[in-house]
């Protein structure tokens, strides 16, 4: 069975409409985007045109948005913390979002930049405490990516883990750890792997395991070598790279398709879907919005 993210984004796009109405005439979402990353401009663009089709305008704020007279007087790292600052003080703005990767001079000033957005307003959850905040039960909210494998698992009625054995491969902030936590919450038992283990050590788990969820970017690093074989294994692909010019993504999907229970494809891949569950973050947090102001910094 193929889990498609495509359709389910879709679907999605149609509930977030009826929530845009609640907000009011003037709200928009926030995007830092500095450098010139050509994926990241990509993507920019790409939440920009899903924002316009939900009615949630989107504003991106580039180098260029500062005036010259500001440019001349202060440095590039402050002119982005006081432009948060008056984000965050900006009662039609919704949702604040610094676009990484980040350019060199901002790269050392990343963790305080991604601290200085106010939490009900860091709808992409990249600082701790509205993970910190879901992982103790305070409130209930997933960073995008890891959301949108647990949309589509929900959507296909997948999402029963009690018991269940899970292996996740990459433990980034963004992905891995949020997915992790969010499994332990649903009482999977959770093996978790980055590069510094052994193809040999991954394998050892991921053959035992029901779900395997790839989040590395390393391509196919998961193949027939490291399943069952006996059409029983849910497969969640969340890399994404490019051999000869063509998407793939961590998983070889020719080699596992007809051995597996279930499984996403590349491409089609997780995508459109995080981009929905991004949005739907604004939303969530807009729900929490009194018990988070009282973790403003």
């Amino acid at each position: 069975m193929i889990l498609r993210w495509k359709e389910l984004s879709v679907k999605m796009q149609e509930n977030l409409k009826l929530k845009a109405k609640t907000l009011s005439d003037n709200s928009y979402m926030a995007i830092l985007f500095f450098g010139n990353d050509f994926s990241s401009g990509t993507y920019v663009r790409h939440k920009q045109k899903y924002g316009e089709s939900i009615w949630v305008p989107v504003k991106i704020f580039t180098e260029e948005w500062f005036s010259p007279l500001v440019q001349e007087k202060e440095s590039f790292a402050n002119r982005v913390f006081n432009l948060i600052h008056q984000l965050n003080h900006d009662s039609f703005c919704i949702g604040i979002i610094i676009q990484l990767p980040l350019p060199e001079e901002l790269k050392w000033h990343q963790n305080e930049l991604l601290s200085t957005i106010s939490p009900e307003k860091d709808i992409d959850g990249l600082w701790w405490v509205n993970t910190g905040l879901s992982s103790t039960g305070l409130i209930d909210f997933i960073p995008a990516t890891p959301k949108a494998v647990i949309t589509l698992l929900e959507e296909y009625k997948l999402d029963n883990l009690k018991g269940k054995k899970v292996a996740i491969i990459g433990q980034s902030n963004i992905v891995g750890k949020p997915l992790i936590m969010e499994c332990i919450k649903r009482w999977a038992i959770v093996s978790s792997f980055n590069i510094d283990y052994t193809p040999e050590e991954i394998k050892q788990f991921t053959q035992k395991s029901d779900y395997i969820i790839a989040c590395t970017g390393q391509v196919h690093l998961v193949d027939d070598s490291r399943i069952r074989h006996d059409q029983s294994q849910i497969i969640i692909d969340v890399g994404y790279g490019h051999i000869d010019g063509k998407p793939v993504g961590d998983v070889n999907i020719e080699s596992i398709a007809d051995k597996v229970f279930a499984y996403t494809p590349v491409p089609g891949w997780i995508g459109p879907l995080t981009v929905a569950c991004l949005f739907d973050n604004i939303f969530t947090l807009q729900w929490y919005k009194k018990i988070l102001e009282k973790y403003r910094g």
